[in-house]
């Protein structure tokens, strides 16, 4: 099986996972073990924490590993986040936070390093349903064209599939590598290249999408939110924050505000849909404050 998951913090426990591959806004980390493929996600920031690199990490994941070797104002930040997402967290056990954990982590657990990847590799996930790859990057090949890499966030992908891209353009994937190695098909969780027909490198944007249905890009959307205990922010008409979805982000503005329901319009159009999840960032602590379902476009 495949297995994304994200590490917020600590290069070091990154690197202990796997090895350190394309490093761009986000780093990816691989390692095979038996029939287990494991990609870990880490923001590649140089300068500072980049936040929205961090939603980016932790949003395309499908379990988050905490390192609590620095208890810390980022520790925070990563575990509030964590709690908005609601997804299973594995925090390592260099440093007992029980108490900075309190009631945000519903699903975790706590093991060392010599635990840690067999406690990856036994949570089982399934998403099921039509086909979604969701792209961080495309550049043209000799000899093959255009090639996107991308992570199946849904379904099973297979050679020849034809889909559409968040262009409204419909693609044929001409082939598919996984851990540089040529499959025939790859199902959830899988870290992919895909060599396609249709779709030149440069009409493709970072967090665009391929689908088996037509969809198209929007510039607004409605959803339910949901922010952190631990936020002062108060949301209302006009607020400004920045929207993260998977590999892609927006500034929006908040339109109209009904109890937790929102209108947002985005700055540049996002290819999300209906069901997706994000998060909000703002300018003060914890920075990542909410997190959001799509329920309409």
């Amino acid at each position: 099986m495949h297995y994304v998951v994200s590490v917020p913090v600590n290069e070091n426990l990154a690197s202990f996972i796997g090895k350190k591959g394309s490093d761009e806004g986000l780093a990816f980390y691989n390692r095979k073990t038996g029939d287990d493929v494991i990609v870990a996600i880490m923001p590649a920031g140089r300068e500072g924490v980049v936040y929205h690199s961090l939603a980016e990490s932790m949003l395309i994941a499908g379990q988050i590993v905490i390192s609590t070797e620095s208890v810390d104002k980022l520790l925070g930040e990563v575990i509030v986040a964590a709690g908005l997402l609601g997804k299973h967290a594995i925090i390592t056990n260099d440093n007992d936070v029980a108490g900075m954990v309190g009631g945000l982590l519903k699903d975790y657990e706590v093991c060392g390093k010599d635990e840690l990847l067999s406690k990856i590799t036994s949570h089982k996930e399934q998403h099921e349903g039509e086909v979604r790859i969701d792209i961080d990057k495309a550049f043209p090949v000799k000899g093959i064209g255009t090639v996107l890499l991308g992570v199946v966030t849904r379904g099973t992908l297979r050679v020849h599939d034809s889909l559409y891209h968040s262009s409204g353009r419909q693609v044929m994937i001409k082939s598919i590598q996984s851990q540089d190695v040529d499959v025939q098909e790859a199902g959830y969780g899988c870290r992919v290249g895909l060599g396609v027909k249709g779709l030149e490198h440069d009409e493709v944007d970072k967090g665009d999408l391929l689908m088996q249905s037509q969809f198209q890009r929007v510039k607004s959307v409605s959803a339910a939110i949901s922010v952190s205990p631990f936020s002062k922010e108060k949301v209302s008409q006009d607020s400004r924050y920045t929207l993260v979805s998977n590999f892609s982000r927006s500034v929006c503005k908040v339109e109209a505000v009904d109890g937790n329901n929102v209108k947002l319009s985005l700055e540049r159009p996002l290819a999300v849909i209906k069901g997706d999840t994000f998060l909000l960032l703002c300018e003060s602590s914890p920075k990542i404050f909410a997190a959001g379902v799509v329920i309409w476009i």
